[in-house]
């Protein structure tokens, strides 16, 4: 087999996935994603490759780079369908709520009126998240009317376009933790607690959350195949809020990091993702 991987960074997991392709006989071509020029118009004789593992941290690059690829006639995890859907914070939501999922009481606004409106209905304290990015960045908690004009006034003030469409969402009190699922092919292979960090709120663990081990419940387990499920999901990060005894779903990360997982839980995922590729690659 021969695994493509497409990237615009080598990382600790491209180096970990890289070094188990070797284990496990694997051929491995790797693809910065800023070099790329593809021929939509060609077919599979451009690229010698069985299959293609998404890895770009740019959303853009990853998703235009995976339907070119599709459009080729090759396969990638994941899959443009599921990048399309998980690298929108709205669209997860809708796609988590129309499969019957919890998530926590989400608005969106399309202009700074309408969102301070929405948070009168929604109350303070909540949060509010750009539709797109990664590692907490953006992220903000409005604690009062006063907060909440100064934030987003901010982000009027932005270029982007999609600065200025507000995803607010209810602040659930979590017990200063969440869990993040990791799911490889339809199995949930470890988890782990994130921590608040001191002096912040978020946990996300590229920014300092103390992580931990988490025992994978029936329950934790279910969830997270659900959600991976409704969002077209082959390998993901699944994030889960626990709130008044009952856990939420809040995000599905499709392309998630694993070196801090991996370290507290001793799983060898690169190595059950390359055999999941590998399996996946025969069929």
């Amino acid at each position: 087999m021969i695994l493509g991987i497409i990237h615009n960074r080598i990382g600790w997991e491209e180096k970990q996935l890289i070094e188990a392709a070797k284990k496990k006989k694997v051929d491995v071509s790797l693809f910065d994603s800023r070099r790329m020029s593809i021929d939509v118009t060609g077919d599979k004789s451009l690229y010698n490759v069985d299959l293609f593992l998404q890895r770009s941290i740019s959303y853009t690059k990853g998703l235009y780079s995976t339907l070119a690829l599709e459009a080729m006639g090759y396969q990638v995890v994941n899959s443009s369908k599921c990048q399309e859907v998980c690298g929108d914070k709205l669209k997860t939501t809708i796609a988590l709520k129309q499969a019957g999922l919890p998530v926590p009481k989400t608005y969106l606004a399309l202009s700074y009126n309408a969102a301070l409106e929405a948070l009168e209905e929604l109350g303070y304290p909540a949060i509010t998240k750009p539709l797109m990015g990664s590692w907490g960045r953006l992220v903000a908690i409005l604690n009062d009317p006063a907060s909440a004009r100064a934030i987003l006034e901010t982000r009027e003030t932005l270029g982007d376009v999609l600065h200025k469409i507000y995803y607010l969402q209810e602040y659930v009190n979590h017990n200063s933790r969440d869990v993040r699922v990791f799911i490889v092919g339809g199995e949930a292979v470890a988890a782990m607690y994130r921590y608040t960090i001191p002096g912040d709120w978020r946990s996300n663990a590229t920014i300092g959350g103390k992580t931990e081990a988490c025992r994978i419940t029936g329950e934790i387990e279910e969830m997270a195949l659900k959600a991976a499920e409704a969002t077209h999901s082959e390998i993901v990060g699944v994030d889960l809020l626990e709130g008044d005894g009952i856990f939420l779903l809040n995000e599905v990360n499709h392309n998630p990091g694993f070196q801090h997982i991996a370290s507290v839980t001793k799983v060898d995922i690169a190595g059950k993702i390359i055999d999941y590729l590998k399996h996946k690659a025969s069929k």
